[in-house]
């Protein structure tokens, strides 16, 4: 008679050529990875049936097989055509939609960013500092701030206010975005010295403040972002629907990143996101001072 445990390892070598120890299968901390792992190419693999922009779509392509090379040396055998869900057909896992409870779905070390490829704030912006923060800006404008809006997730009454107020305070980032834009399109095309000399003082001007206070806003919001996931992990409930998915209306959100997602689930993407944005952009703590 064969046993359970050789039954089950039998259907995962004939399925995919799995190489297991049959006596120990998987330890629990392989496990965890391999759910990681899983959840990640498979949100992954969402942005490249949604994502019309062609190099952000190669980028993620090699992002996925980065991270199913971590799979392979775990679970030996793992073809590159094979989908996230093949994947945890073959291991004998649940599908996503039955996990329960938000979690970390992304590896540690994920490099969050690269699933955005820097824009350039304006056509004549030369600044890489300026494109960056501008890109990260604009990103969590249209891929993250709509998941945590009132219309996907609902917030107790406290949290609310405050996420209002974040808002207000993004909205003002994004009209110095665009002052800062206009500036260094009109600097670009100007032709008398004397102005130029003028609008190369302002562009700089607004530089400083455009990079101080998207810093600013960007900490503020990974802070809330924190307090919002260590409360649910303390067990409190400031999400009201935090298990629920995801699902925008493209007929008036442009976000399609977190499109399935469980809300818990993006409150983390979404903090990871800010929290290595703020990292790369390494302001140090410098007070300025507006004309």
């Amino acid at each position: 008679m064969i046993n359970k445990q050789e039954e089950k390892t039998l259907a995962l070598q004939s399925s995919v050529c799995l190489c297991i120890d049959v006596e120990t299968g998987f330890s629990r901390t392989q496990l965890d990875e391999i759910e990681k792992l899983l959840k990640y190419i498979k949100q992954m693999e969402g942005i490249i049936r949604t994502s019309p922009n062609k190099e952000q779509v190669e980028r993620v392509k090699k992002e996925i097989q980065k991270h199913k090379d971590k799979l392979s040396s775990i679970v030996p055998g793992i073809k590159g055509n094979q989908t996230a869900d093949d994947i945890r057909a073959a291991l004998g896992f649940t599908t996503l939609s039955e996990n329960e409870g938000p979690g970390a779905f992304i590896p540690a070390g994920a490099d969050i960013l690269a699933k955005f490829p820097v824009q350039k704030a304006s056509p004549h912006s030369s600044d890489a500092e300026v494109n960056f923060v501008s890109t990260i800006l604009t990103t969590i404008q249209k891929e993250y701030w709509p998941a945590i809006s009132d219309l996907h997730c609902k917030m107790d009454f406290s949290h609310t206010a405050e996420r209002d107020l974040l808002r207000t305070q993004l909205d003002n980032a994004l009209r110095n975005l665009k002052v800062l834009a206009e500036t260094i399109e009109e600097y670009s095309q100007a032709e008398k010295q004397d102005f130029r000399d003028q609008l190369l003082k302002m562009k700089n001007k607004q530089t400083r403040i455009f990079l101080y206070e998207t810093n600013q806003i960007l900490k503020k919001i990974r802070d809330f972002l924190r307090d919002l996931i260590q409360d649910i992990k303390n067990g409190g409930n400031p999400i009201l629907n935090k298990n629920d998915a995801i699902h925008f209306n493209s007929r008036f959100e442009e976000a399609t990143a977190l499109e399935g997602v469980r809300v818990g689930d993006a409150l983390i993407e979404f903090d990871m996101y800010a929290t290595q944005a703020v990292e790369r952009i390494n302001l140090p703590e410098l007070k300025i001072n507006k004309p």
